[in-house]
C-alpha cells in the first residue's frame, strides 16, 4: 500500500471515529505508526468551561496490526463503511462499559487493541 493510500485510509478511520461522540467542541483526532502497529486516537470534550484547559476530555487510543490495517485498506467503500460502524459501535460500547460508574468529572481514556472479529 503506497503512502498516501495510507494515509486516506487513517484518516477515513479518524472521521468516523470523530463522529461516535457528542462533543461542544470539535474533537482531536491522530495516528502514529509504531511499526508494529498503527495507533488512531480520538479526544472529544465531555464537560466545556470558559477556559479551555479545564475541558474534561475522554480519549480513545485503538491499536491496529499492520496486517488488520491492510485488510482493511484492501476492502472495496461499501465493506470499509461497514468495518466503521461496527468499530464505532463497538468503541461505543467498550466506553460505556469502562465508564460504569461514570468517571470522575467526564475525564475518561481507553486504550484497546482493535479485535480481528471487527474485520
Amino acid at each position: 500500500m503506497n503512502e498516501s493510500e495510507l494515509e486516506q485510509r487513517v484518516e477515513e478511520i479518524e472521521v468516523a471515529l470523530a463522529e461516535i461522540f457528542e462533543s461542544p467542541k470539535a474533537p482531536a483526532v491522530s495516528s502514529y505508526d509504531e511499526g508494529t502497529r498503527l495507533f488512531i486516537q480520538v479526544s472529544w470534550v465531555v464537560e466545556s468551561h470558559r477556559d479551555s484547559s479545564l475541558d474534561a476530555r475522554c480519549v480513545v487510543t485503538l491499536a491496529f496490526t499492520h496486517g488488520q490495517f491492510e485488510r482493511y485498506a484492501a476492502l472495496d467503500t461499501a465493506h470499509r463503511k461497514a468495518f466503521q460502524a461496527r468499530l464505532g459501535e463497538w468503541v461505543r460500547r467498550r466506553c460505556a462499559e469502562r465508564q460504569n460508574p461514570p468517571a470522575l468529572k467526564g475525564d475518561c481514556a481507553m486504550e484497546a487493541d482493535v479485535p480481528d472479529e471487527l474485520f
